[in-house]
């Protein structure tokens, strides 16, 4: 459905004010899509984020730092979910022997179970996106890393 016939407005000033406009509506339709999902698995997005970095890097572990600059909102803070995911068990946090200003995160088997459970009802999830196809999945992701820049 056309962003006009979403938010009932006839038009816009010009086509960047239609891009803004679509590109807000359509980041609050994926959050619909996806909280909920992770909300199921008693996840937050970005604690499965968190947790997909750490398995990305596992047996080795992860430093705060590395695990902010990977995360996709960098807005989040990284000590609060941790220690959320600690409280579940799905990682460990220990002080570097090397360097004891650094904190070293790891991903436990409870949490390798818990992403590999996500995994097998993902595409459940990503079902939702196959109203495009798969080039013009690649195409649209192509533009948005266009426009960033």
């Amino acid at each position: 459905m056309r962003i006009e016939d979403e938010i009932h407005q006839k038009h816009f000033t010009d086509d960047y004010r239609r891009l803004m406009a679509n590109l807000l509506f359509t980041n609050n339709w994926v959050n619909q899509q996806v909280i909920p999902f992770f909300k199921e698995f008693g996840l937050t997005l970005q604690q499965h984020n968190v947790l997909a970095i750490l398995r990305g890097q596992h047996p080795n572990p992860v430093c705060f730092g590395d695990i902010q600059n990977r995360m996709v909102d960098r807005n989040s803070n990284v000590t609060r979910l941790i220690d959320k995911l600690i409280e579940k068990s799905y990682v460990t946090r220990d002080i570097c022997d090397a360097n004891r200003r650094k904190i070293d995160v790891r991903i436990t088997d409870k949490g390798l179970k818990k992403l590999e459970e996500i995994d097998n009802k993902s595409p459940e999830l990503f079902a939702r996106f196959h109203g495009l196809t798969r080039e013009e999945a690649v195409h649209t992701s192509n533009l948005l890393d266009k426009l960033r820049g």
